[in-house]
């Protein structure tokens, strides 16, 4: 049986729709989410950052445990390579600390301090 012949006779099905929105929240909307074309996209931005974090995150703890590996094997013993991925891994969150969660420059001028320029991105994600 097709829904066609489930149908009441004489009753129309109800549409449900979302309430007219306001035009003023709908310019509001539209203007938060739109961005200068000659900037780069805040998603590509974001996905940027983060592929960068990640690739952080796995190339230390890769490049000295690989420095750990090849020690153990020069000089015959072992450990090196645990001492290598854990300091690998520091190196890194300190990187990604160093590099996103602060900012290398004071917030303002202040040439009686000796600073001539204000904070400034220091990564190339965030230009």
């Amino acid at each position: 049986m097709n829904a066609l012949a489930r149908r009441t006779p004489g009753r129309t099905p109800r549409l449900v729709t979302k309430a007219d929105a306001d035009p003023q929240r709908v310019r509001a909307v539209s203007e938060r989410y739109a961005h200068d074309p000659s900037r780069p996209n805040p998603t590509a931005q974001a996905d940027a950052m983060g592929s960068t974090v990640l690739a952080y995150l796995i190339t230390g703890p890769l490049l000295f445990g690989a420095i750990g590996w090849g020690i153990d094997r020069w000089l015959g013993v072992t450990g090196f390579v645990a001492v290598g991925i854990v300091a690998g891994m520091g190196l890194s969150l300190y990187t990604i600390w160093l590099r996103y969660g602060t900012s290398q420059a004071p917030p303002h001028d202040d040439p009686e301090q000796g600073s001539t320029t204000a904070a400034q991105p220091h990564n190339e994600e965030i230009q």
